[in-house]
């Protein structure tokens, strides 16, 4: 069974130092599906993660392999509903 997890982390400098190569990093972790969704605040101090994982022992484990250094430890919440813009839209309508 897959539920979906909120993960916190307070960054460190160093993703604002390395910007380009964290945030690259991050959309390739989007793009291969290990996470949902992640935003940055505007300070770029700190971050948040939608995962989609079967544990939480599985979201420790990718939390540790992420591009990012967490100045305190990383806040896991496991998510009993979790609904996003996309699945809530329309679909597109086709003229054929």
């Amino acid at each position: 069974m897959t539920n979906y997890f909120l993960v916190e982390i307070e960054l460190g400098d160093r993703f604002a130092e390395n910007f380009d190569t964290s945030t690259y990093k991050m959309n390739q972790l989007l793009a291969d599906g290990k996470i949902q969704t992640y935003g940055v605040s505007d300070d770029w101090s700190r971050m948040w993660l939608s995962v989609l994982a079967g544990s939480e022992l599985q979201v420790w484990d990718m939390v540790g392999n992420l591009p990012v250094e967490a100045v305190s430890e990383p806040i896991v919440t496991a998510l009993h509903t979790y609904n996003q813009s996309l699945d809530l839209q329309f679909p597109a309508v086709s003229l054929n």
